[in-house]
């Protein structure tokens, strides 16, 4: 990566006044790819400074600090007229607008896209919510887990017989950060292309379905709606979670040829029958390849396996927690953990999944503190 080259939004001003993830995922790309991105806040703050740690004892605020690193902090109070006028101010210069509130919210204030484009046609407004624009449930407020529980994801996770299970973290509210990211960055190349602006939204309920696609395609097609299966998926058997003699392996032995490589790792002739070849005949089979599968995997120590699956060339994982994945060597081999800091702050975070050679992302400070920049900004956008 090249620390000096230029990167692809140097010079870009986004006006960010999203909150929690998925709107300050979405602004925090646009700070790694070289944007000035100034946080909107009211003056209580972004609702997610108010989340700490899991561990009532660690006064650590994490999400804050994963999705906001690389920004400037400006509170204002939209309620008083000077401030409003400030922020009008900034998104006149702005190249992008970024918003997560419920619809109609951005309108009282003058701030909603038809309101800014005036004068700022090639205005680039980015709106991010719960549900949708429009339809009998656009104004409910919306989180990761409403969105898990709306769209079917919690009904197909979790054992057949139990409860449906939540996702233990916040994937749709991620996913949607990232869409935005991709839609925004897609506009501004419509613009720079074609020289005209756009207002563009997601939500959370899109991004839950739509990361669901091939699901919901068979069901709409065929009527077929995908149901709990737990630690073994339905479709793949025998692919899953067993028990090793100390502790858990999971695999995936879908194709004929890795089913092959399967059999041969496990050293059981008996699975080599033909009527096992294919998924239809081992679908048929599922009880009994589950169980005899699971009574050789218990045999061994899980080191063993990963010995075994790992000469055969198939697809597995060791399930493995925080801190056994952070000491993994291929986190490190990807260049993962990420270390910033602002004020003498030091934060331990992770990179972006994407890689750039001809540049290296900007974002290397973390992320402000509530108003941090405030007095700042207000001078550099003062009235004439």
């Amino acid at each position: 990566m090249n620390s000096q080259a230029p990167r692809p939004l140097d010079g870009v001003l986004v006006l960010d006044f999203s909150m929690m993830i998925a709107g300050p995922l979405c602004g925090m790309v646009c700070a790694d790819l070289g944007a000035d991105v100034i946080k909107v806040e009211p003056p209580a703050g972004d609702g997610s400074r108010h989340y700490f740690s899991a561990d009532p004892t660690v006064q650590f605020n994490s999400m804050t600090e994963a999705f906001n690193r690389g920004k400037r902090s400006l509170v204002v109070d939209l309620t008083n007229p000077d401030d409003l006028a400030l922020v009008r101010r900034i998104a006149a210069k702005a190249d992008v607008v970024l918003e997560a509130f419920r619809p109609g919210v951005m309108k009282k204030f003058g701030l909603d896209y038809d309101s800014l484009r005036e004068g700022h046609e090639d205005l680039i407004y980015v709106s991010i919510s719960g549900f949708g624009q429009h339809g009998p449930d656009a104004s409910r407020a919306g989180f990761d887990t409403a969105l898990q529980a709306e769209s079917g994801l919690m009904h197909i996770t979790g054992e057949p017989d139990g409860q449906p299970t939540r996702i233990g973290t916040q994937i749709i509210d991620v996913a949607t950060g990232h869409i935005a990211a991709q839609a925004l960055l897609a506009a501004m190349l419509n613009r720079e292309r074609h020289g005209v602006g756009d207002w563009v939204h997601t939500s959370l309920l899109d991004t839950a379905i739509s990361m669901q696609s091939h699901n919901y395609t068979e069901y709409l097609t065929v009527g077929v709606p995908l149901t709990r299966s737990g630690a073994h998926p339905v479709f793949t058997t025998p692919s899953g979670t067993y028990e090793t003699s100390d502790g858990l392996i999971l695999f995936s032995a879908n194709t004929a040829k890795h089913w092959a490589a399967l059999v041969a790792a496990l050293g059981a002739e008996d699975l080599a029958d033909p009527a096992y070849a294919d998924q239809a005949g081992r679908g048929a089979a599922r009880d009994f390849l589950m169980s005899r599968i699971a009574e050789i995997i218990k045999a061994q120590p899980t080191a063993e396996w990963v010995r075994r699956f790992t000469d055969a060339g198939i697809v597995f994982a060791q399930i493995r927690d925080y801190p056994s994945a952070m000491q993994w060597e291929q986190i490190a081999a990807n260049d993962l953990p990420f270390d910033v800091s602002r004020e003498g702050r030091d934060v331990h975070t992770v990179r972006l999944p994407a890689r750039y050679h001809g540049f290296s992302p900007a974002a290397d400070s973390a992320a402000p503190l509530l108003g941090e920049d405030t007095t700042q900004l207000r001078d550099e956008y003062a009235a004439d």
